[in-house]
This record gives C-alpha cells, sequence and structure tokens, in this order.
C-alpha cells in the first residue's frame, strides 16, 4: 500500500508539471496583416482548464485561424484569473442578436456591427477598447491606366468594381463618400463581388476580385483598402508587367477605425476582463504571440468613437432592427446597373 501511494503521488507530481510546462501551440492570423511568426509556445503558470465561465465574448469566424485566436486569448486570461470563454458566429448579424438576447455579454465587432450596436441600444451600450491596428483604417479608389481618369470627376460612365454588400471598405464607405462629392452613381455600372457576405468584407475574398476585375480589365475602377492594395502590389498580382498598369487615386474617402469590442452593461466580469486586455504587455513574450494572431502591433487602445461618424451616415437610413436588408439589391439600387458576381 505505501508502494502504491509513493507511484500514485509521483505520477501527480509529473501530472501537475506536464500542465505547468507543456506548451500552448499557436498559430498566426492568416488575415491579420502581419507575416507569420512560426508556432508559439505560450507557457502560463496555471494553464486553461474547462471551467464555468464568468464572461462570454462573441466573435466572427471569418477564418478557421478564428478558433485558435481566441482559444489563446482564452488561454491569456485565465492566466489572469479571469473565467473567460467565447463562442463563434458565421454572421455579425447573428453576433449582435446574441448580444442583446444576453447569449454573450461581450461582442468583438466590425465597425458596421457596432454602429448597428449604438443604434440598437439607443446610443447606450459601452465601447471596450480596439487594436492600434483599428485606428485609421484606409479604403483606396484603384484606376486602370487605359481609362484614362484622373480624379473621381472622371468615373461617370465607366465600370466600377466592388466587394461585398456589407463591406465598409470596399462597398458602403466609399460609395458614400462618391457620392458626397457629387458624382452621380446613376451614371455607374457596378459589379459587386458579394464574397462571404454576413462577415462585412473581414476575409477581404470580394477585393481580391475587384482587384482580379481590373487586372483582366472587366473593370476601370475598384473600391479596395490600402491593406489589399499593399499586398496585392507585393505579391505582383497585379502591375506585373501584364495588361495595363493600375494605380491609385490621389483622392480617397476619409480614414475609419475598424473593430471595436462592445456590451452593454458594465458588469463585475466585464470590468476585470477590460483590465486584463489592458495588462496585455507587448514586451512580454507570452502576451506578444497572442497579439500578434489577434493582429496588433503593439497594444491595444482606448475606445473611441471619432473614426466612426462617416459609417454612421452612410447607415443611417438603414432600418434599425434585427437582420436589416442589405443596402442595395438587384431590384433596388441607385446605379446605371448593377450586376452581382
Amino acid at each position: 500500500q505505501r508502494m502504491a501511494a509513493k507511484f500514485a503521488a509521483r505520477a501527480m507530481a509529473l501530472s501537475a508539471m506536464r500542465r505547468a510546462t507543456t506548451p500552448h501551440t499557436i498559430q498566426s492570423r492568416a488575415l491579420s496583416g502581419v507575416p507569420y511568426v512560426g508556432p508559439a509556445k505560450i507557457l502560463y503558470t496555471q494553464p486553461y482548464r474547462v471551467v464555468k465561465p464568468e464572461i462570454i465574448v462573441g466573435a466572427v469566424a471569418y477564418s478557421p485561424e478564428v478558433e485558435k485566436i481566441w482559444s489563446g486569448m482564452r488561454d491569456y486570461f485565465f492566466s489572469q484569473q479571469v473565467r473567460m470563454d467565447f463562442v463563434l458566429f458565421t454572421s455579425y448579424e447573428a453576433q449582435v442578436e446574441a448580444l442583446f438576447s444576453n447569449f454573450i455579454d461581450i461582442a468583438w465587432n466590425g465597425p458596421v456591427a457596432h454602429v448597428r450596436t449604438q443604434r440598437r441600444s439607443y446610443d447606450s451600450s459601452i465601447s471596450l477598447g480596439m487594436r492600434d491596428v483599428d485606428c485609421g483604417f484606409v479604403t483606396r479608389i484603384a484606376v486602370r491606366e487605359d481609362a484614362n481618369i484622373t480624379s473621381i470627376q472622371d468615373i461617370p460612365g465607366h465600370k466600377l468594381a466592388t466587394g461585398s454588400v456589407d463591406s465598409p471598405q470596399a462597398y458602403i464607405l466609399p460609395l458614400h463618400y462618391l457620392q458626397s462629392q457629387g458624382l452621380p452613381l446613376g451614371s455607374l455600372e457596378v459589379t459587386r463581388f458579394d464574397r462571404d457576405v454576413g462577415k462585412h468584407g473581414d476575409t477581404a475574398v470580394g477585393e481580391v476580385e475587384v482587384l482580379k476585375a481590373l487586372h483582366e480589365g472587366r473593370a476601370d475602377v475598384g473600391l479596395v483598402s490600402q491593406m489589399m492594395w499593399d499586398r496585392a502590389v507585393t505579391s505582383a498580382d497585379i502591375n506585373n508587367g501584364q495588361g495595363s498598369p493600375i494605380r491609385l487615386l490621389d483622392e480617397a474617402p476619409p480614414v475609419f477605425d475598424h473593430c471595436q469590442f462592445d456590451t452593454l452593461n458594465r458588469t463585475e466580469g466585464v470590468e476585470r476582463f477590460s483590465e486584463a486586455l489592458w495588462n496585455m504587455d507587448w514586451n512580454d513574450p507570452a502576451h506578444r504571440k497572442v497579439m500578434q494572431m489577434e493582429g496588433l502591433r503593439e497594444k491595444w487602445e482606448p475606445p473611441r468613437e471619432s473614426g466612426y461618424e462617416d459609417l454612421r451616415e452612410a447607415l443611417r437610413e438603414e432600418a434599425n432592427t434585427p437582420y436589416p436588408p442589405q443596402l442595395h439589391e438587384t431590384f433596388n439600387h441607385p446605379f446605371k446597373a448593377l450586376t452581382i458576381a
């Protein structure tokens, strides 16, 4: 019996040692705009175990990597004694409804979902913070050189390619900007690449199609984010010596802010979540791996609302209801012609 007890004690000690030192292997975010940094060995003194969560965060699964990202975030919060768990959604519309039905406590919202949450709550929702990369997001207007377009005033009568209907950077905001500059939308033949609708342009697949249409001459003008333009130039998907060169107009929509944590109630759990979020330190190797996965450059930023003003104006006429109808349909739009590809 003494021998059995001795082996049992040794086994328990070894098990505890493994739990304390086994690395959590986490991969980099696929679409974060940061380079792949390799598998991360993140060592926490208190590895995650299944417990009843005190706070549940919602995030949209725009990529298979999202589950890995939020598993890493959950491990970090657990190391900070915050019992956080997460739920993934297939659309921001579903996530917003989950927030209002109290199924989740915090929503990691994109800009459209953030503005909708504020409107649905009659501006009583609480913004908790954003990544540094979410501040000052840039969208651009790209044109083919042979289209002879030197300013936005030359765009009427040309073929325009856009991202998905719910993309703030490749549809909603640039169209709002063109209209505000006096450009008649009724003069445009629009091809809209509705890819991954519900994810509000997070996958950027629609923007990839926009650049492809420009490169192949199926469009004269395209709406894309600066990030996707830079990637296309770097990878030589455009301006590779084949076909007419593509360039950016100097004129561009105002910059805007992207993702934001939203909640409806400042509970004790929400306060503990916020405190742990601000405790993330880029100089801590374990913290940095998680922050890189989530696409941060260096730090989390406090909430601000000034970067959403143009989007609020662009969505002003949208129905303030659950699952609002999309902005334009083939049978109801302001263009000369609309093709959904």
